[in-house]
């Protein structure tokens, strides 16, 4: 048997790297109200965060909706809970997130400050209107009655008190319907029955959809003046099965019941 000359030093094994904790890059006036709100989720603990990134949400109504109204103001709490729900906090600053999901104040501002279009005849018989007031105005010294200014213009007395509510600022909708006489009513439509809060949140779902989703959700909730459609119908309309409608329909609706979670701030 071979005597063994050279003894070969053992290796020591090498020791398994210690697992790299990912960085944290919450910021610190956030963490304490972030992590409560990570363990339970829910509206006791959204609320106190929400108090905690009010700051942040001040910042983007400045930078996004420079004229923001309470309405958008709650908007912009739901979309602040809802970039919360898909912060990771390994990724990036919570108030670089926010920011970041909070710039679709922009589109919903915008659709805010919109003002009603008037319908034309509407347009024409308000500047004809406003024409026969001043040249009252002029003839008498003083403001024209009703009776005089629907002489003087052929305007029935219930078509002049119509024609004074189609100021701009009107919301959108309520110059819509028209009546069997001819004359426009003022109608309330579906966005405006809706409960207000109820309504910012399904418009927030609504436009964060795909556009097939958005028709689905139009038509199951008769949005915009949409007709309420079975689901085989709007599957037609779709060029898809009425399976996949009620796949998409139901996965629209688990969005809209997260409402339920965010009812006690907006």
């Amino acid at each position: 048997m071979a005597q063994q000359l050279f003894k070969v030093p053992m290796t020591p094994p090498v020791p398994a790297p210690a697992p790299v904790e990912p960085e944290n890059l919450l910021e610190p006036e956030f963490a304490e109200h972030y992590q409560t709100w990570k363990a339970a989720p829910g509206p006791k603990t959204m609320t106190p965060m929400l108090k905690a990134i009010n700051p942040v949400i001040e910042s983007a109504m400045r930078t996004y909706a420079a004229k923001g109204s309470p309405t958008l103001r709650s908007q912009a709490k739901v979309m602040a809970a809802d970039a919360i729900g898909r912060y990771d906090p390994a990724r990036g600053k919570l108030r670089t997130h926010l920011m970041y999901h909070l710039q679709g104040l922009r589109r919903a501002g915008t659709q805010e400050s919109q003002i009603i279009r008037v319908p034309e005849r509407v347009g024409i018989d308000l500047h004809r209107m406003r024409q026969a007031e001043n040249e009252l105005r002029d003839q008498f010294g003083r403001y024209p009655s009703m009776a005089e200014l629907a002489d003087h213009t052929g305007l029935s007395k219930k078509r002049i008190m119509y024609v004074r509510k189609a100021q701009p600022g009107l919301p959108e909708g309520m110059l819509s319907a028209e009546g069997e006489s001819g004359e426009e009513q003022a109608a309330l439509g579906p966005a405006i029955q809706t409960p207000e809060n109820e309504r910012i949140w399904n418009e927030y779902v609504y436009h964060d959809l795909a556009p097939t989703d958005q028709l689905i959700m139009e038509h199951t909730l008769g949005m915009y003046g949409k007709p309420v459609l079975p689901k085989k119908l709007i599957a037609k309309r779709l060029g898809i099965s009425p399976g996949a409608v009620t796949q998409r329909a139901a996965k629209i609706q688990e969005r809209i019941d997260k409402r339920e979670e965010l009812s006690t701030f907006f």
